[in-house]
């Protein structure tokens, strides 16, 4: 699923196999996959994307004054991923990211989109596009974003910059068209020029969270969205029955603290009618603020 114009040899994609083993798990990894179910194995897959929250200093690194460098911009993608290799880019934790969230914000870059049907004249692969433009917008709303950068290429520009990108840079001269690719980008600026509709625009609204859970509570509550059994949680979170009943209690606790008329009728004890009716509230609120599944560190 990697797009083929990053040039890899064969070596090189076990070593980017290894290395996406290691880093899937990681804060700074914002990352979906569409399957499609019905397929056999080995064809469900039908889409990856993967963007990366920049260390601070970079995009300033990356964009001396503002203005990109051509030919830097035309290999930036493989320059990180080569930098990830060779372990000279380290990823920013969980606490660098709260910092940045509750400061001038994150920069995205997104090292990866591939649909398995690539062709856009193919309804099915409208529909997979569709479904993707959701997921990117659940898994990169929240955060306070500074700029969202992407690699690829010049062909894609009619439904890149539909999303609410912008192109920034020219295919460089001597560049085979099937390997043409461009820098596209959005920053805050851009974004607060836009009327509200577009995927990119949207990722750009941000407000401070009310709640600020813990990092192991803001986990159960991102599970806990796609309706997994407690069984499955426990698996996810490595807790028992008793670690889950106590994340939860403190989810309750935390926002009796912040808002104490939250709850309503279902105030009180958490007993076995109460608690059912707590998550529900808890997880709506959760849908609508995705804030609150973010880092923050004022």
């Amino acid at each position: 699923m990697l797009p083929p114009w990053l040039g890899f040899d064969a070596a090189q994609l076990t070593a980017l196999q290894a290395l996406w083993e290691r880093i899937a798990e990681d804060p700074a990894v914002v990352t979906g996959v569409q399957e499609e179910f019905a397929l056999p194995a080995g064809e469900r897959i039908q889409s990856w994307g993967a963007t990366l929250v920049m260390p601070d200093g970079w995009l300033d690194a990356f964009a001396p004054q503002g203005r990109l460098d051509s030919v830097r911009a035309a290999r930036a993608c493989r320059d990180i991923y080569d930098a990830l290799l060779d372990g000279s880019l380290q990823l920013p934790s969980e606490r660098d990211i709260a910092r940045s969230n509750a400061g001038d914000g994150v920069v995205f870059f997104a090292v990866q989109y591939r649909q398995r049907i690539h062709d856009m004249s193919d309804p099915y692969a409208l529909r997979v596009l569709h479904t993707a433009h959701e997921a990117f917008r659940f898994v990169h709303s929240g955060y306070r974003v500074r700029a969202y950068f992407q690699q690829a290429l010049l062909s894609d520009q009619p439904w890149i910059c539909g999303a609410g990108l912008r192109r920034y840079t020219d295919p460089l001269p001597d560049s085979a068209p099937e390997r043409q690719t461009v820098l596209y980008g959005t920053t805050r600026e851009d974004a607060a020029a836009m009327m509200p509709g577009s995927t990119l625009r949207h990722i750009f609204e941000h407000q401070p969270p009310r709640f600020r859970f813990s990092a192991a509570q803001r986990r159960l509550l991102a599970l806990a969205l796609h309706d997994e059994s407690d069984e499955h949680l426990m698996q996810r979170l490595d807790v028992s029955v008793h670690g889950l009943k106590k994340l939860w209690r403190g989810i309750y606790e935390r926002i009796d603290d912040v808002e104490p008329e939250f709850f309503g009728e279902a105030a009180g004890a958490d007993d076995g009618k109460r608690g059912p009716e707590k998550r529900r509230q808890v997880l709506a609120h959760v849908r609508q603020r995705p804030e609150e599944l973010r880092p923050w560190a004022p």
